[in-house]
C-alpha cells in the first residue's frame, strides 16, 4: 500500500491509495474503524500542549475533537473513512490546517505538525496611547519637535485619528511657528467643523499672530454656552495685552468674569488692561478681588506692589 505526503499552500494533505476501489464518503455516518493520531511541536522541536485538533467530515456533517498531551501527542479513533479536514489551533500560534484521507482497518502515518508562533497582535489604541503619553512628556519638556515626529508617526498610520492635527499644531506653536499652527488648526476644522476648543485656539493664534478681526470672527462663531474652560478666553485676552490692546482684551476678559466668576485669573489680567486704559480705581479693584482669591498664586506679589503703587 502506498502513502504519499506533500504540501500544497500550507495545507498538509495524506493520501492513501487503497488496493481496492475507495468508496463513496456520500452519505455515510462519520463513526468507523479510522484512526488518526500524530504530533505538534514548535519550530525548535518542542512538544506543544492543549493544541485544539478538531477534525470534520463535511459530508457527514460531522466533527470530532481532542487535544495533546504534555508530549504533544493527540489521537482520534472510530472515524469513518473519507476526507477529513484537520485544524491545529491553539493561542499564540499560527492556525495549521490539513486534510486527510482516512480508509478504514488501514494504518495511517502520524502526522507531525510544526506550528509557528503568532506574530504579536496589537491594539491600536493601546499603540496610540502610548504614542500619546510619549509626546505629553515631550510636550512638557518643550522638546516640540521630538513629540512633533511622534504625533506626525501616528496620524501617518492612523490617518483616521484627525484629533492629532491640533496637537501637531500645538508643537508648532510652541516653537513660534504660528503659521505652521494656523495651517494644522484649519486642517482639524476640516475634518470636525463644530470642534468648539479647536476654533477658539484657532481665534487665539490668529490674534497673537497680528490677524486681530480673523481671530475675533472665529471666536464669535463660538457661543458662550459652549465654553467650557476659562483658560481659553484669558489666553486670547493676554495676546491682546501684549500687543498693546488693552481695550480689546478687557471685552474678552469681561466675558471671562460673566462666565467663570470664580476663576482669579480674569480678575489680575482685567487689572491689568484697566492701568493700560488709565482706569486706576477698576485696576484697584481687580488687584484686591484677585488677592481676595488666589493671595499664595504667583501674580500675588506683583498685584500687592501694583496696590501700592496705585494712588
Amino acid at each position: 500500500m502506498d502513502a504519499r505526503v506533500w504540501r500544497r499552500t500550507g495545507t498538509l494533505v495524506v493520501a492513501l491509495a487503497l488496493a481496492a476501489g475507495t468508496l463513496s464518503a456520500m452519505g455515510q455516518a462519520w463513526k468507523g474503524m479510522g484512526r488518526m493520531a500524530g504530533k505538534v511541536v514548535d519550530e525548535g522541536g518542542t512538544p506543544i500542549e492543549g493544541v485544539v485538533v478538531e477534525g470534520s467530515l463535511p459530508v457527514a456533517d460531522a466533527r470530532v475533537e481532542a487535544k495533546t498531551n504534555k508530549k504533544g501527542e493527540w489521537s482520534i479513533g472510530g472515524v469513518a473513512r473519507g476526507d477529513w479536514q484537520i485544524e491545529f489551533a491553539k493561542d499564540g500560534y499560527e492556525t495549521f490546517q490539513a486534510m486527510v484521507s482516512i480508509a478504514e482497518l488501514t494504518r495511517l502515518p502520524p502526522m507531525n505538525v510544526t506550528l509557528k508562533k503568532a506574530a504579536p497582535v496589537i491594539d491600536p489604541n493601546v499603540e496610540i496611547r502610548e504614542g500619546l503619553e510619549k509626546a505629553a512628556a515631550l510636550m512638557q519638556q518643550k522638546q516640540f519637535s521630538a513629540a512633533r515626529a511622534i504625533y506626525e508617526d501616528l496620524l501617518a498610520r492612523f490617518p483616521q485619528v484627525y484629533q492629532l492635527y491640533p496637537l501637531i499644531a500645538r508643537t508648532y506653536y510652541g516653537e513660534g511657528q504660528l503659521d505652521k499652527s494656523i495651517e494644522h488648526l484649519r486642517l482639524a476644522l476640516e475634518r470636525d467643523a463644530q470642534n468648539v476648543e479647536v476654533r477658539l485656539l484657532l481665534g487665539n493664534v490668529l490674534i497673537e499672530k497680528g490677524d486681530a478681526d480673523a481671530g475675533r470672527e472665529v471666536i464669535a462663531s463660538v457661543a458662550d454656552t459652549q465654553i467650557k474652560d476659562p483658560t481659553t478666553l484669558l489666553n486670547v485676552a493676554i495676546g491682546l495685552i501684549n500687543q498693546g490692546k488693552g481695550a480689546e482684551a478687557a471685552a474678552y476678559l469681561e466675558k471671562n468674569v460673566a462666565l467663570f466668576p470664580d476663576y482669579p485669573d480674569s480678575y489680575y489680567y482685567r487689572a491689568l488692561t484697566h492701568l493700560q486704559l488709565g482706569n486706576t480705581e477698576k485696576a484697584k479693584a481687580d488687584f484686591a478681588q484677585f488677592l481676595k482669591m488666589a493671595p499664595e498664586a504667583p501674580e500675588a506679589p506683583m498685584a500687592r506692589k501694583a496696590l501700592e503703587q496705585i494712588k
